[in-house]
């Protein structure tokens, strides 16, 4: 049985994202309307529309850990317009450790990411790490 493809995007994101390759993620990966929800009450959470915004989104994740945060998929859920990313999270922080499982639900619009929910185990470990 082969890839569902829209897992081998999905899968294709985390490995740009691991990588920091913007370029990838810029050009192949993210639909020009994209929507990034990040959930809770910290302060990188709220909804980011387009590929700058998401972007400069994902830029700051990774300065604001100094480029430790991983997000590891487990396994990946696929349905006809959507995968489902089990993930485990990892990052560290002003001498914290994030370290915690979620759920990222990807949107899959001619080929591309064009949403992205997060659903992070503890929404509230999540808010304070970044506060």
């Amino acid at each position: 049985m082969s890839e569902h493809p829209h897992i081998a995007i999905a899968s294709s994101f985390y490995d740009a994202l691991a990588k920091g390759d913007l370029d990838q993620l810029r050009d192949q990966l993210l639909a020009d309307d994209v929507v990034f929800r990040v959930p809770g009450r910290g302060p990188l959470a709220r909804e980011y529309t387009g590929k700058e915004e998401v972007l400069g989104y994902l830029s700051r994740l990774a300065q604001t850990t100094s480029g430790t945060l991983r997000l590891e998929p487990e396994r990946f859920l696929a349905g006809e317009a959507h995968v489902a990313a089990v993930l485990r999270i990892h990052a560290e922080r002003d001498g914290r450790t994030l370290d915690d499982h979620g759920v990222q639900l990807l949107r899959i619009s001619d080929g591309k990411i064009s949403e992205r929910s997060s659903f992070p185990h503890n929404p509230y470990a999540v808010d304070e790490f970044f506060a």
